[in-house]
């Protein structure tokens, strides 16, 4: 038994540490993640308004792409695939 209110504040603290280390690391992961895809949302979003823009003024030009347009365009959809395939087929456990 604590002797007074300072000793078993003491050792509720103490005992309520590991939990409240878990909780900040917890926030730190998923700020991680949070923050860079802030800005990539807004570079995206960004993209996207140009895109509507320019095929408001100019229509899609498929006539006048090359290969390496093409090619290029479709990188990130690759990317996108290939990272998602990434996870969900290998089949990765973070326990």
């Amino acid at each position: 038994m604590p002797k007074d209110a300072a000793e078993a504040n003491a050792i509720t603290k103490k005992a309520t540490e590991p939990v409240t280390q878990a909780n900040e690391q917890a926030r730190q992961a998923w700020r991680s993640w949070v923050i860079p895809a802030v800005g990539s949302m807004a570079f995206f979003s960004s993209m996207l308004i140009n895109g509507f823009k320019n095929y408001k003024q100019y229509g899609f030009p498929a006539h006048v792409f090359t290969n390496s347009d093409w090619l290029l365009m479709s990188l990130p959809a690759v990317v996108v695939v290939v990272a998602l395939s990434d996870i969900f087929l290998n089949g990765e456990t973070y326990d």
